[in-house]
């Protein structure tokens, strides 16, 4: 595994920069690892230009689209940008994914589930005990690539744990959403995640559903021993919420994994808040453009 480190001074504290990539693909699980990051992230069809659907701002705009789509409609057809994309574009994460393919499990790029794939190797290969969870999914597709990681090392002990409302964001406090985020964004129902687990083969008894907000929900969860914890909140107080009540069950030797801390001022906040009043110096390292990472002592 490839680790180029260097550091860089953000924030309170130090990052060290590591971008971690996984070996070339030897043996067969290697080959299914590689195959399932380039389909959950449509990197594997990524063609020279990819056509977008069009969402206009401003309400006569929309109007507009609105009429000329609907019109459209009637001839088969309908409006779309025409954008240039490439191999290269699925590296790093991206939340609109502009120039990508849009019906992608991910909005992560290959180099996060890179990642993924060596923390879960290495707890395993460690002994360090604990299930794996990603709080906040979206289409799921990183939690399925966690089931693909296990199943793929024959590991039929820990289990996969897929947090989310399944209802999109909740009601954002105003004093920390610096971001602009609205209530109900990035709903993605819980049919839809289980059908995309079922779509690559990886739903069974090892994955399980936490559905409900955070703070209704993790407090009485009956989730157990964590080696890997991902927390992609969005907002201050769920990122909170979530390092409240499962940060404590990460076992020592496990791996913390924020997504959005690099470029989302509010999640930042709230991890740097949560590792200075429980006096956590972990190092804490950078994955891509957006997500950090720290091993647990």
């Amino acid at each position: 595994m490839k680790n180029d480190r260097a550091s860089a001074e953000h924030g309170p504290g130090c990052i060290s920069s590591a971008v971690k990539t996984a070996p070339e693909p030897r043996t067969v699980a290697e080959m299914y690892l590689d195959l399932l990051k380039k389909n959950l992230t449509r990197a594997i069809s990524a063609k020279e230009y990819e056509r977008h659907t069009l969402r206009p701002s401003g309400v006569w705009r929309r109007s507009m689209h609105t009429v000329i789509n609907g019109t459209l409609a009637q001839l088969n057809l309908e409006l779309v940008r025409v954008v240039r994309s490439g191999p290269e574009d699925y590296i790093e994460s991206g939340h609109e994914a502009r120039n990508r393919v849009e019906d992608a499990e991910t909005m992560l790029g290959t180099r996060q589930l890179d990642q993924m794939q060596f923390c879960i190797n290495d707890v395993c290969e460690r002994g360090i005990p604990g299930d794996v969870l990603e709080a906040g999914v979206w289409r799921g597709g990183m939690t399925v690539f966690m089931r693909g990681v296990l199943k793929a090392r024959g590991d039929t002990l820990r289990r996969v744990w897929v947090a989310d409302s399944f209802a999109g964001l909740p009601r954002p406090q105003g004093a920390h959403n610096s971001f602009g985020w609205q209530a109900g964004q990035m709903a993605v129902s819980l049919d839809e995640v289980k059908a995309n687990f079922m779509r690559y083969g990886l739903l069974d008894e090892q994955v399980m559903f936490v559905k409900g907000f955070f703070d209704e929900t993790l407090p009485a969860a009956s989730i157990p021993a964590l080696s890997v914890l991902r927390v992609d909140a969005d907002l201050y107080e769920s990122t909170l919420t979530v390092l409240k009540n499962l940060y404590p069950r990460l076992s020592v030797g496990g791996y913390a994994v924020f997504d959005d801390y690099l470029n989302l001022a509010d999640c930042r906040k709230a991890v740097d808040e949560y590792r200075k009043d429980h006096g956590i110096d972990d190092t804490i390292t950078s994955i891509d453009s957006r997500a950090v990472f720290w091993k647990k002592t």
